[in-house]
C-alpha cells in the first residue's frame, strides 16, 4: 500500500478567510454580481439584493468599484451599477 499523506484535521486559513473575512467576501460577491449583469445595469438597491450583501457592506466597499457605478438624478440621486466599465462610460455620457 502506498504511503499516503494524511490530510490534517480541521480547516485551512483559506477556508476561514472565505467564511469570515469581509474584505474578501464582499468584493467577491460584488464581482460575481457584476459578472452576472454582463452588458446590463441595475439600480443599487436591486444590485445589493443580487449580490447577496447588505447596504452597509456595499457602502464600505463601493469605492473599489467606482468605475462600474453611474450616479443619476438631481434631487434624489440614485446609483446605477453596470456590468462593464464600457457600459458605465456610455451611460455617464448620457446623463
Amino acid at each position: 500500500m502506498p504511503d499516503a499523506k494524511a490530510k490534517p484535521a480541521g480547516k485551512s486559513l483559506a477556508d476561514f478567510r472565505a467564511a469570515h473575512d469581509k474584505s474578501f467576501i464582499v468584493p467577491k460577491k460584488l464581482n460575481e454580481a457584476l459578472a452576472a449583469l454582463g452588458d446590463g445595469w441595475e439600480y443599487e438597491a436591486q444590485f445589493i439584493k443580487t449580490a447577496g450583501i447588505n447596504a452597509l457592506d456595499c457602502s464600505a466597499y463601493r469605492e473599489q468599484f467606482e468605475d462600474f457605478i453611474v450616479t443619476v438624478g438631481t434631487k434624489t440621486k440614485k446609483r446605477v451599477w453596470c456590468g462593464t466599465k464600457k457600459l458605465a462610460t456610455q451611460l455617464r455620457e448620457m446623463v
